[in-house]
């Protein structure tokens, strides 16, 4: 036993050494950790040293003894994450990501952390991983957290006007892939993509196509409907934005969210307000939900005639004219992936004071409206992404587009959803990863491009682990009763359906009083 200094460049070689499979016999050897942070722990040593096959668990047990070899902000327990890789670890008889490069576009959030962890688990490297946060949604502390990884971590570029996100994101994905290019692994053979926009599976080099396999994970709705009009690329995608679990059982949080959001901002906790919702999709009808069951009179509009049709909630108001609601609500909440402000007239000559929130993506919600005020003011608006911006029609009445219309739950603080509830998505997309390393095997779904479904199997299991952490009030019985029929999961989910039998095959039990992976553990 002896003590050693806990020291960045030692999570670093952890991290290195873990991630790469290196078996317990090399790890023995290495006589490199005996006590961190005051924790005493024994030297690695084994009764199979003489083995030479790859340590399975390979973070598993090491994160038990060594959960203290970071050195500063703690991680959230997300036992749904840890149930996922634990359980997909005892199918496997090699690390699958070891000779994958990741490309990770994402808001850096606390979470984000453990799925990269859980990436690393798999047997990422960090050095092959590249990851991109957004701008109006980055928190410093998380991306330090990132770096410290040893992952490289492209910078934001800064936004030069309202309205111009996507000039300044297509400029830091080109960057991305730049960087991808030039420090990929030479042992990499795959390449998988998760996806935060649809931004960089459209802007993909050609070389990377044409030197490695490819699978792309979108986890946006927005992203889906950008991938849409811009066509598919020649590789498959796997649509974890479109996934029932996702779809029906994260918009609630979503909208529960926004709400505690505006509650410092806004009189939300009246119960006069005259709300309008633009888009009757997943997010718009939590968000109608929400307000309904506040007090607040609602409004809906949706551009899908059908959808209106179909709304039988009572007290619910809908209108088949954007200006009708426009005209008669003072907080209109943008659900809808697009730009709701087209029609610009409506706002210009708008004679009552209102309040726009965004609730999807970017600053698409209202921006033409956004570049309108930037074209006003001869491009001399000086802007940070999350200041509020006022607009003042031709009818004396103020606009108020909260967070320079980006969505209402970035604030910088790290956390846009609480933990617990988010953990749903943050397993999602570990599943979607899981379907990916099984369809980098399936030359024939490779060859194509296509829109995968996320496997029903994945969602099943996933959404089992995460009830058992929520209330048993929090959602409708015969909701979470549907997510044990995979059937019903398939209908519900949008893409192809196309097996993947990781978690299925398992017959592992979890050991429910294990100590969790994640707690306690510290990053730097």
């Amino acid at each position: 036993m002896r003590r050693l200094k806990s020291t960045n460049y030692n999570s670093r070689r952890l991290f290195n050494i873990f991630s790469q499979g290196t078996d317990l016999h090399t790890l023995a050897n290495l006589n490199f950790i005996s006590r961190i942070e005051n924790q005493t722990v024994s030297t690695f040593h084994s009764a199979d040293s003489n083995s030479k096959g790859p340590y399975r668990q390979n973070l598993h047990s090491v994160f038990f003894s060594q959960k203290r070899f970071f050195t500063t902000k703690l991680l959230p327990h997300l036992p749904v994450v840890d149930a996922v890789i634990e359980k997909a670890l005892a199918t496997m008889s090699s690390l699958p990501l070891r000779k994958t490069a990741i490309v990770y576009v994402h808001h850096p959030l606390q979470t984000s952390v453990n799925l990269m962890t859980g990436l690393l688990r798999l047997g990422a490297r960090p050095k092959n991983i590249f990851v991109l946060g957004k701008h109006y949604s980055e928190c410093p502390s998380i991306v330090k957290q990132m770096m410290d990884l040893g992952v490289h971590y492209q910078p934001c570029s800064v936004q030069i006007g309202l309205g111009k996100f996507y000039q300044s994101f297509t400029r830091d994905i080109n960057w991305l892939w730049f960087n991808t290019l030039t420090h990929i692994e030479k042992d990499t053979e795959e390449v998988l993509v998760l996806d935060h926009g649809g931004h960089a599976l459209a802007f993909i080099p050609a070389q990377i196509l044409q030197k490695y396999k490819v699978v792309g994970i979108e986890k946006t709705t927005g992203g889906l409907i950008n991938l849409d009009d811009q066509g598919l690329p020649p590789f498959p995608i796997i649509g974890v934005a479109n996934c029932a679990a996702k779809k029906i059982l994260e918009s609630p949080l979503i909208a529960e969210a926004v709400v505690t959001k505006l509650l410092p901002i806004i009189p939300i906790k009246n119960t006069n307000l005259t709300c309008g919702v633009v888009g009757y999709g997943a997010i718009g009808k939590a968000v109608a939900s929400k307000l309904l069951a506040m007090g607040h009179k609602v409004i809906v509009y949706d551009n899908d005639h059908y959808q209106l049709k179909a709304i039988k909630t009572e007290g619910l108001t809908k209108t088949n004219e954007l200006s009708a609601l426009i005209s008669s609500a003072d907080y209109i909440f943008g659900c809808t992936g697009r730009d709701i402000t087209k029609s610009i007239d409506i706002f210009r000559l708008a004679s009552k004071d209102k309040t726009l929130i965004s609730c999807s993506s970017e600053d698409k919600e209202f921006l033409s409206l956004l570049q309108l005020i930037q074209q006003k003011n001869n491009g001399g608006v000086a802007t940070r992404p999350l200041n509020d911006v006022n607009y003042h029609t031709d009818m004396s009445a103020t606009i108020r587009i909260l967070k320079g219309g980006f969505p209402i739950n970035f604030d910088n603080s790290g956390e846009s959803v609480p933990a617990n509830d988010i953990q749903l998505t943050r397993a999602l997309v570990l599943a979607g990863v899981l379907q990916a390393i099984r369809i980098f095997k399936k030359p024939d779904l490779l060859a194509q491009g296509e829109l995968y479904a996320l496997d029903p199997s994945m969602q099943n299991f996933v959404v089992k682990e995460w009830l058992k952490h929520q209330p048993a009030s929090r959602f409708p019985k015969n909701i979470t009763d549907q997510f044990q029929n995979k059937q019903w999961i398939i209908e519900h989910s949008g893409g192809v359906h196309a097996p993947c039998d990781i978690l299925e095959d398992c017959s592992v039990e979890l050991d429910v009083n294990k100590e969790p992976f994640c707690e306690n553990l510290k990053f730097p």
